[in-house]
């Protein structure tokens, strides 16, 4: 038996849950997927998949053999792709995940760029706020804006945003200016629904630097950066926002900064990615031309 075949075979059966479609996928006869997954179950004694008629999934064996056969196939990939590309440009497809305000409004430009100087790399982004895990869902990099804790992956900062609060002239004209954190518990507040924290409660640093938690009144709650900027423009209430997002608008004369003696919460850009001892030459050129355009290039 080919291990190697075997491997990526059986690899396919769980992520398609049927022996039929993995055939159709890699050119084997259904017979020939179930004979792979067979001599694997033989030789390891023990069984990998459970199997009915209308589905396949993994045994909890089967599971855990599925997981690391997914990152002794990555790192093998890799290591044949590195040997093959000693001395060339780098080529392949590059998997991105990144927060979506953030991708359309300051990510385009520098993935132009860097396929104009690497015209091989190809890129297949991935638009999403939420924190996507780079082994399961097979991402090479992602972009995040956060306070990072999971050290077992890369983590290189290539630019830096600070949140401030906002609403609109005509809104303040109207309601008044919040002299301080808990004035803001008078007005309309709209919230931002992909926060890790209580969407309640918003964070400030007092005048001393140390975090604060203030209860808020939303009137609108919405999952996109930029639809809660218009709503605020439009005079709808109060935003915590991050300033690569409001600084068209403040520059408008859309949005104002209100509390502005505060100290602004200061998030890190980070472009992520996991420890692997082969790294694809995509992988290292992409996230250094990022460290690079964004040093030379801060838009807000």
């Amino acid at each position: 038996m080919d291990k190697y075949t075997a491997m990526r075979v059986f690899c396919r059966v769980v992520e398609r849950e049927s022996f039929a479609a993995t055939g159709r996928d890699m050119n084997l006869s259904t017979a020939m997927v179930s004979k792979y997954v067979a001599a694997l179950e033989k030789e390891l004694g023990t069984r990998l998949l459970n199997r009915t008629t209308r589905r396949v999934n993994p045994t909890d064996e089967g599971l855990y053999y599925y997981n690391r056969c997914c990152t002794l196939l990555l790192e093998l990939d890799e290591l044949e792709s590195s040997v093959a590309q000693q001395g060339n440009d780098p080529r392949g497809v590059l998997r991105l995940t990144a927060p979506m305000d953030f991708s359309l409004l300051h990510l385009m430009e520098p993935i132009r760029l860097f396929q104009q100087q690497y015209p091989l790399v190809r890129i297949e982004v991935d638009l999403d706020d939420r924190q996507r895990n780079l082994l399961a869902d097979k991402f090479d990099v992602a972009i995040r804006i956060a306070h990072l804790s999971d050290s077992t992956m890369v983590a290189r900062k290539i630019t830096q945003c600070t949140s401030h609060i906002y609403a609109s002239p005509e809104y303040l004209a109207i309601n008044g200016t919040p002299q301080t954190p808990e004035d803001l518990q008078h007005h309309r507040s709209l919230m931002y629904t992909n926060l890790a924290q209580d969407r309640n409660y918003w964070i400030f640093n007092d005048k001393e630097g140390k975090r604060q938690r203030v209860r808020m009144h939303w009137t609108l709650a919405m999952n996109n950066g930029r639809a809660l900027c218009e709503a605020a423009a439009q005079g709808m209430g109060v935003i915590q926002q991050p300033d690569f997002m409001t600084s068209e608008l403040v520059q408008q004369g859309r949005l104002q900064q209100i509390l502005t003696d505060l100290p602004p919460l200061e998030f890190n850009v980070y472009a992520v990615y996991q420890h692997r001892q082969f790294l694809p030459q995509r992988i290292v050129a992409f996230v250094d031309f990022l460290l690079e355009y964004f040093k030379n290039h801060k838009r807000w």
